[in-house]
């Protein structure tokens, strides 16, 4: 791996003039922190930063969401997808308050241990709250790294998530760690993409061993997704449906039905049926009697 100084250095000084502002890049709080993790996976940034500082708000530490209910939680996730991180989140905030007096842990395995953090998230978490010296990778640094450091003949050609860490390892800079993470989700999420990477405008370019390659430009065809669904609409959309009919108050398995679909038969009530029984097995919903509610 040559050239890792000076790749340090333009990913350095292109970040200290371009990073993009984010309130949590602001915090050292390791709660805020969190939260921008979780709400950030999967999710597009621009929709996280409304529902951050709303949450914020009604939930400002630990303690405060582990007093919330379950239904206090997910209305306020409504619409931000994958509810079962709000309850992962709900989760982690009730252990954190019985076990460690509301404060997050400041390791990187005590707080893999915890509900709902992964490997990627106890990093961020120590390197942007702690200021610890610890690689980060996400799937933007993967893709710099599998660039960068390997010659690849396709945008969507990746390293192994294994490997990909055991690079961050062992180019981490010995100073602004933080910086250096930061500048590389950056430049992944701006310049580094996963299927139109822009080489010309990128920062790390001249030091990159794909950029060069004229099949590695050649635009990537969007996978068609094998998410399931029902009627051509994604499981998930039709969860999040569910839940936020159910936030204006309990209904029967009918009443949801009604409010899905303009008309529905055999097929639509049985789909309806399974999923709210997975909703059920997640505790996102519960059952009293024929009547369904969030859960509390």
């Amino acid at each position: 791996m040559n050239n890792v100084k000076s790749i340090h250095a333009a990913a350095l000084s292109w970040y200290a003039a371009n990073a993009r502002a984010f309130p949590w890049r602001r915090e050292r709080d390791p709660y805020r922190i969190l939260l921008s993790e979780m709400m950030s996976q999967q999710t597009q940034i621009s929709r996280v930063i409304a529902y951050y500082k709303r949450w914020l708000r009604l939930f400002p530490t630990l303690s405060d969401l582990a007093l919330a209910s379950k239904g206090d939680v997910l209305r306020e996730w409504s619409g931000l997808g994958y509810n079962s991180r709000a309850l992962r989140l709900h989760a982690l905030a009730k252990t954190v308050v019985a076990e460690y007096d509301g404060k997050l842990p400041r390791t990187v395995a005590a707080l893999e241990e915890l509900p709902g953090i992964g490997r990627y998230t106890a990093h961020a978490v120590v390197c942007c709250a702690y200021r610890k010296a610890v690689p980060v990778v996400d799937v933007n640094i993967r893709r710099i790294f599998s660039r960068t450091f390997f010659d690849v003949h396709a945008a969507d050609e990746m390293q192994s998530d294994r490997d990909a860490w055991t690079i961050a390892a062992r180019v981490l800079p010995n100073t602004k760690v933080f910086q250096w993470n930061q500048s590389l989700m950056d430049i992944g999420a701006l310049f580094c993409t996963a299927r139109s990477p822009k080489c010309g405008l990128c920062p790390l370019s001249k030091f990159c061993m794909s950029a060069a390659s004229p099949s590695f430009l050649l635009p990537v065809k969007k996978k068609r997704s094998s998410e399931p669904g029902f009627n051509g609409i994604p499981r998930r959309l039709y969860r999040g449906r569910i839940l936020k009919l159910l936030h204006a108050g309990p209904m029967s398995e009918d009443d949801i039905a009604q409010r899905l679909w303009s008309k529905f038969g055999d097929g639509e009530t049985e789909w309806l049926r399974h999923v709210l029984g997975q909703m059920e097995k997640s505790s996102l919903i519960a059952r009293r009697g024929k009547k369904i509610s969030v859960a509390a």
